[in-house]
Parts: structure tokens; sequence; C-alpha cells
């Protein structure tokens, strides 16, 4: 798996990002990467999902249960839909809103921005319903983390997925017909992942 960033509201000091590592570090194949009391996030490199779910648990037991990261300059009161961070609130607003970027480059997702509606934890991942340019809102986007390299899910040629660097993947597999929104949902074990949806250019 790749690494990382998980965000613990309750981090506030050296000393919790020191009982971070040392939690990290009695999960087998874990090892801790950094950590910011100030943001309260730390990156961690795991070797699968299930190492998530032990560290997860760990953690709370500890006393850094894993939740959503706000976006900088978000306020906290400001609601969500279940699973999705603040940024992809932000994102999923006007057409008029800021460019998004993905890692450095410009997407241009046209006015369309799908929502994603439901997340709910499966023996494999998690199943991500979303909505579609179609007008569906019943799509399903089944995410197995034994996979290294899931394909994505498509519904009347539009394609979505979910996952570490979903955008970029999409535009290898699909090249650069297609119009990408990019939005960052969480999981129910408190990991903030890429989502990607590719739209046919118009």
């Amino acid at each position: 798996m790749p690494l990382m960033t998980l965000f613990a509201p309750d981090i506030f000091c050296d000393h919790c990002i020191a009982t971070i590592k040392r939690t990290t570090e009695t999960i087998e194949g874990a090892r801790f990467v950094e950590g910011n009391p100030e943001t309260r996030l730390f990156t961690v490199d795991l070797p699968n999902g299930a190492a998530l779910d032990r560290l997860g648990e760990a953690l709370t037991e500890e006393g850094y249960p894993l939740a959503d990261a706000p976006a900088e300059g978000a306020s906290a009161a400001q609601p969500a839909h279940p699973g999705m961070t603040m940024l992809g609130t932000l994102m999923n607003g006007p057409a008029t809103a800021m460019p998004m970027m993905h890692m450095g480059r410009k997407v241009d997702a046209g006015p369309f921005h799908p929502q994603y509606l439901k997340i709910e934890r499966t023996e494999a991942g998690a199943d991500i319903t979303y909505s579609c340019p179609c007008g569906s809102t019943t799509e399903v986007f089944h995410l197995d983390r034994s996979e290294l390299d899931q394909g994505p899910h498509s519904c009347c040629g539009h394609h979505t997925l979910v996952g570490a660097n979903a955008a970029e993947r999409l535009r290898m597999r699909l090249g650069d017909g297609y119009d990408i929104d990019v939005q960052t949902v969480t999981m129910p074990w408190g990991q903030p992942l890429e989502a990607a949806q590719a739209v046919p250019k118009r």
C-alpha cells in the first residue's frame, strides 16, 4: 500500500506523536514516517488494509481515534454528507469554484461534480455509492483493499475510481479524452482516499 496520511483530533503535542509512533511499530509490517502535532496529521507506511484496521483499533485504545481531517480554513461545524471530507464538499460546489489541481496540474471536471452519497464498510474494504452524470444515484464502487491496481467502475461511459492516486490512474487507463473530477472521501476506518470520476470531453 502507498504511504497514508491520517488525522487524529486528539493529538496535541510531541508526546502524542511519540505514542502514535510507538503504537504503529507494534503492528506487523507497519512503519511510522512522520507526524505534526500542529496539524494533528501523521504519515504511516502500511502493508495492507488489515494492518490499517489493526492500527485504527490500537490507536483508539491509546486515546487517538482516527477521524476526518477538516479542510484548511473550513468551519468544523460545516456539514458534509457521510464519508465526504470538507475538501470534497467544497469541490462539489458551483462550477465557478476554484480550479481543481492534481499533481500540480489543473483538472477540468466540466459542469458536473459527482456526489459520494454513502460509504459502507465491507469485508473487502468499502462500498461507495455515488451519483453519475446520467442521473443515476445508485452506482457503487466496490473498493477492494487487497487489489493493488483496482480498475474503475463504469456507468454510461463515465468511469469512477476510489483509491490512492485515483485521478492519475484513470488518466493512464483512459487517456486525455476525459475531464476528471477529483474529490476526497474518508473510509469507515478513517483513511482519506482520492475519488475520481472521468467524463468524456465534449
